[in-house]
This record gives structure tokens, sequence and C-alpha cells, in this order.
């Protein structure tokens, strides 16, 4: 169990983590070799989803009105 207040905190400060892997990936497709490109996008991808996964989907499970990406009437808004 986690406090509201503590789950939107850490909710935001993941999102910005996946934000920050996104632009790391928009950043080696300037500069990478094709396949060093692929390895990167499949490492930050992994990542993603775990994140998704392990951390997000827990939050969102407890405090579903913290989840911006489902529509309110499946949130109980």
């Amino acid at each position: 169990m986690i406090e509201k207040t503590c789950a939107q905190a850490v909710r935001n400060q993941v999102l910005r983590a996946v934000e920050e892997l996104s632009t790391a990936l928009m950043t080696a497709e300037s500069g990478a070799t094709p396949e060093g490109c692929a390895k990167l996008k499949k490492g930050i991808g992994l990542a993603i989803g775990h994140i998704q996964v392990e951390i997000l989907e827990p939050i969102y499970a407890e405090h579903p009105e913290l989840d911006d990406l489902t529509p309110p009437q499946q949130r109980g808004a």
C-alpha cells in the first residue's frame, strides 16, 4: 500500500525517467549504427516495459485516478 501523495510523486518521477529514456533513444537514432540503434531500442523498450509493469501498473491499480491514459469513466472519476 502506498499513500496517494507518495504514489503521485513516484509516478511523476518514473514518468520523467521514461521521458529521458525516450530522449536517449532519439539521440541514439541520430548517431548510432543501425545495429547499435536496434540494440538500444530493444534495451530501452524492455526498460520502459518493466517500469510500466512493475511500477506504474501497481500504482494505478491502487490509485486509478492517477492514470492519465485511462478514460475517466474507467478509473472511477
